[in-house]
């Protein structure tokens, strides 16, 4: 079977309108690209770039990105990292295994928000203020293991640039909150 009758083939199985949703997988590398020699008619030979052609004979005329998209699907089709057919059935409960995983994270994200420590508006001055915004009950019994520890636990949730919560001024005072009490334990 030649490419052409492998991609005619895949193109009556899969109309060209179901190709539009895939990503066009690019013109042919420059390795692909060569040149030959070729001899004129007067004798002297000229060096030719040769380019990969496709010809696919279709009803309906398709633009290049459509056989390409075409062949890269024909030829990953059952590869595990290829294209894959899909059935309705599949899809409806892929969907419905993301929309029950968005509303979870959403669920999970509103608890995570109930619990966090409220911004303090002032300054943290007092030990009570930076177990507060740790998450810690009382000041007595602490070591700076704990603090540490518990502030590794908190960092990654507050953090503005990777957090769940992320928020400057939740991971301020929660770096202002670990300082004071590494401090106030040392004394």
């Amino acid at each position: 079977m030649t490419t052409s009758q492998l991609l005619r083939t895949f193109l009556t199985v899969m109309s060209p309108d179901v190709l539009e949703a895939l990503p066009d997988p690019g013109e042919p590398n420059p390795v692909d690209v060569s040149y030959r020699r070729v001899t004129l008619k007067n004798g002297r030979t000229r060096r030719v770039r040769v380019v990969p052609k496709l010809r696919v004979r279709y009803p309906v005329r398709l633009d290049h990105a459509t056989v390409r998209k075409a062949a890269w699907a024909a030829a990953t089709i059952g590869a595990s990292d290829g294209a894959r057919l899909v059935t309705s059935g599949e899809l409806a409960a892929v969907e419905t295994e993301m929309s029950r995983c968005r509303l979870r994270l959403e669920q999970l994200t509103s608890a995570l928000e109930t619990l966090a420590f409220r911004p303090l508006q002032q300054p943290i001055l007092k030990p009570w203020q930076a177990t507060y915004v740790l998450g810690f009950t009382h000041e007595w019994g602490l070591d700076p293991q704990a603090v540490n520890s518990r502030f590794r636990t908190l960092a990654p949730i507050y953090h503005p640039d990777t957090g769940l919560l992320s928020s400057a001024e939740r991971m301020s005072q929660l770096v202002e909150a670990r300082n004071f009490l590494l401090r106030h334990l040392r004394r």
